[in-house]
């Protein structure tokens, strides 16, 4: 087991050429699943957001280093929606309250243990560090753990039951579970019993109806007239009168409303980077590298309404928009000099 205190720090090394090309900054959490997807690199080049590696591309997590098959394998963050996505929900886990299911406050969590040893990455222990003298510290197992929440850690009610000690005590309870998993019950087969014959074997299926002369009887067609009562349709009229002409068509003009141009808003005053925090800095560039991109796909909000056409420019009513409806991630990855229909920023 590694806590993610140990891994960040770590160097991330390329294998196919042996370099050391960045270092781990942080892990991303997927909250729903309980494990760390993606892992934040710090290659000391400045970037729109910053590199992660998936965790599918990690060949392994060693007491030294983290490493992978080539530096390839470092994405740019813009380039995966689903990175994108579980740092807007900003999941840390660490340092957030213990709640149990029942509503009682017992304390906060401290450092997350993980099985480097399964490619998932999967959290399997949370420190607990108890805001009660009565209570003992230790470690929350995965199995008491209900939700992994922004602000909140949900367990079980009888968390201080099954409090482990030390991270060795982790390692015991994932055997124990994997043989209890290994026994198999054998359970005798049901016995098949022959299906009833059909109602159709019963009677002698289509030999039954051997002995019945074959009669085809032809019904005598109506007359579509006299069964719809469809009137005798007129000789055509002159078109003129369908579209309001006296025989003057030289007076006759469409007229079209000139179009309205937009109002351009004025520029406002670049914020301050250095009073941003990570998430709000991270929005910012992105916002800022987007605006006057052409649009390659038209973006459709949760009614349906159209937020941005084909062609359209990017502004910052149009980001907007798309945060509000969700559909800022579908927005990054649709617009004209992209690869794989998403942009990077060149580095500064």
């Amino acid at each position: 087991m590694k806590t993610t205190q140990q891994i960040i720090g770590m160097p991330v090394i390329s294998i196919s050429d042996g370099n050391e090309i960045g270092m781990v900054k942080n892990v991303i959490i997927n909250a729903a699943k309980g494990t760390v997807d993606f892992f934040v690199i710090d290659s000391g080049v400045r970037s729109l957001a910053g590199g992660v590696i998936p965790a599918g591309r990690v060949l392994g997590i060693g007491e030294y280093a983290l490493t992978i098959q080539e530096s390839d394998d470092i994405s740019d963050i813009v380039k995966i929606p689903a990175a994108i996505e579980l740092l807007q929900k900003n999941i840390t886990v660490s340092g957030t309250r213990v709640l149990t299911k029942k509503g009682t406050l017992l304390g906060e969590t401290g450092d997350i243990y993980i099985n480097e040893n399964d490619q998932s990455y999967p959290i399997v222990g949370v420190e607990f560090i108890p805001n009660k003298p009565d209570l003992k510290s230790g470690i929350i197992p995965r199995s008491s753990i209900i939700t992994f929440g922004k602000n909140l850690l949900v367990v079980n009610d009888d968390v201080t039951d099954t409090l482990l000690d030390i991270p060795g005590d982790i390692d015991s309870l994932a055997e124990s579970k994997k043989k209890n998993q290994d026994i198999t019950v054998l359970r005798p087969e049901p016995e098949l019993k022959p299906e009833p014959e059909s109602e159709a074997d019963a009677f002698g299926g289509i030999d039954f109806f051997a002995d019945e002369p074959a009669r085809v009887e032809f019904a005598e067609p109506e007359k579509p007239d006299s069964v719809f009562n469809i009137p005798e349709i007129p000789a055509e009229e002159p078109q003129d009168a369908l579209f309001g002409f006296d025989g003057d068509r030289d007076g006759f003009h469409i007229s079209q409303p000139e179009p309205e141009l937009p109002d351009i808003p004025e520029p406002e005053p670049e914020p301050d980077e250095s009073q941003m925090t990570a998430a709000q800095l991270f929005e910012y560039r992105q916002k800022q590298y987007l605006l006057g991109k052409k649009v390659t796909k038209t973006i459709y909000s949760q009614s349906g309404d159209i937020i941005a056409q084909v062609g359209d420019i990017i502004t910052e009513s149009v980001i907007d928009a798309a945060k509000r409806e969700g559909k800022l991630i579908e927005l990054v990855m649709n617009y004209e000099g992209s690869t794989s229909n998403v942009g990077v920023e060149p580095v500064k």
